[in-house]
């Protein structure tokens, strides 16, 4: 679990995000007449706790980093260089992604190997496992341990902003189509969260449908950026352009792209838990975000085939009693 960052720049996008839900929500229950008062109570309340929920689990959870694993901490980036201190071979027999020279990434700043889909964050200062983008509204990172309560927060103020949108919608309505805006006036209170919800439903609309086409995709932000240089290593190692786009970790179906995130079954979708296969493996190397699977494609082939030739290569090249060591201290 990550600690949570006390600057400034990280607690002002709480602060705000927090102070948007409880004001909206104070003004909804206490100026918003067009539902039956229980039944609205009962739905906001729901909604507003969710996704307040959530905000704060993306933010305590943590994105995870190779930064926790001790195995994957290099002891000399000279050695590295070198090629006598290598990688854990779990990580490089399970590995795709791997440099133009076929020596597996590493970063310089964390002195840590990077497993597949790591990126370093230059604001969080830390590589990042699946490392997806860096949200300022969180003053954190979206990386494999939070994507799917990211993902559940995002939903919840839809709906949430949505649902508030359309009930002040409806109230301002009646008081202009009843005549009463020449007795009284607008609540203006009422009006601020109709525009507000306005601005908010639009704006995560737009930004959900992104980010669940490109997990039904099982594709990251950087990934969908990386397309144009995947295909330009595909074409020097290979000689030829790949036929379609290179997404090794497009699992065949945007149903599994789903589950391999979200989890196996609806209670896991709707609630803000984590999958339950992550639980069943907390005491194993699987579902900690340094490998993961990949579709059973000729261009993913070839590069596991690229990845696991190197890696032989490497082991064999290298002095024996380097090796000995590397083993023995890891």
């Amino acid at each position: 679990m990550s600690i949570p960052n006390l600057s400034v720049a990280s607690l002002f996008p709480k602060v705000l995000t927090t102070g948007l839900y409880i004001w909206t929500y104070y003004v909804t229950v206490t100026r918003v007449t067009v539902l039956p008062y229980n039944f609205m109570f009962s739905v906001v309340t729901t909604l507003a706790t969710l996704a307040l929920y959530t905000y704060f689990k993306v933010i305590n959870v943590g994105p995870g980093s190779p930064l926790d694993f001790q195995d994957l901490s290099i002891r000399d980036l000279h050695n590295v260089e070198l090629g006598t201190e290598l990688p854990p071979e779990y990580l490089t027999q399970k590995s795709v992604t791997i440099k133009h020279d076929g020596r597996f990434r590493v970063c310089q700043t964390c002195k840590h190997w990077k497993p597949d889909r790591c990126h370093h964050c230059s604001s969080c200062e830390r590589c990042i496992l699946k490392m997806d983008h860096h949200c300022p509204w969180f003053a954190e990172c979206i990386g494999f341990s939070n994507q799917k309560f990211f993902i559940q927060f995002l939903l919840y103020t839809t709906f949430y902003s949505t649902f508030i949108l359309i009930i002040t919608s409806t109230q301002l309505y009646r008081w202009f189509h009843s005549g009463k805006y020449a007795e009284e006036y607008i609540n203006i209170r009422v009006l601020q969260i109709w525009l507000l919800s306005i601005a908010v439903t639009t704006s995560m609309f737009v930004f959900s449908w992104f980010t669940i086409n490109q997990l039904l995709k099982n594709q990251t932000t950087i990934e969908m950026y990386g397309q144009r240089r995947y295909r330009r290593e595909f074409e020097i190692r290979h000689g030829m352009l790949p036929a379609s786009d290179i997404n090794m970790f497009d699992l065949g179906s945007s149903s599994a792209n789903w589950k391999e995130v979200m989890g196996n079954s609806f209670i896991e979708w709707i609630l803000p838990i984590k999958p339950f296969k992550s639980q069943r493996s907390r005491h194993t190397l699987d579902e900690h975000g340094l490998y993961f699977n990949v579709h059973n494609s000729p261009a993913t082939q070839a590069l596991l085939d690229d990845s696991y030739l190197q890696d032989r290569l490497t082991r064999r090249v290298t002095p024996r009693s380097s090796l000995d060591i590397y083993d023995n201290q890891s």
